[in-house]
């Protein structure tokens, strides 16, 4: 489970702590989180996870499958995520990835 209440708060959406399930057992998947404004989403970088974690704060909803594919097997890929509005892209800090 996933409690993400503080990143919805950051961004101005009003919650209680928000749970979501269906992420799997694990941890250490993920590592930062970024909101970007042009399509009112959270994104995660995958750490541990295969996948990068986008989250609607509006509805709730997960998805670990529109971005996955990433780095499988590789331990530690990014660690941190920026979005820059200019450009409209999110950018990861490499950990032991190849590549931003």
């Amino acid at each position: 489970e996933l409690e993400y209440a503080a990143a919805l708060n950051a961004v101005g959406v009003a919650s209680d702590i928000t749970t979501s399930s269906g992420l799997g057992p694990g941890i250490g998947k993920w590592r930062g989180i970024a909101y970007a404004s042009s399509v009112g989403m959270l994104f995660a970088a995958p750490y541990l996870a295969e996948a990068v974690l986008i989250i609607n704060p509006h509805t709730n909803v997960t998805d670990t499958t529109m971005l996955g594919g990433l780095g499988a097997g590789i331990i530690g890929k990014w660690i941190g995520i920026a979005y820059a509005p200019s450009v409209g892209m999110l950018f990861a800090a490499p950990d032991n990835a190849d590549a931003v």
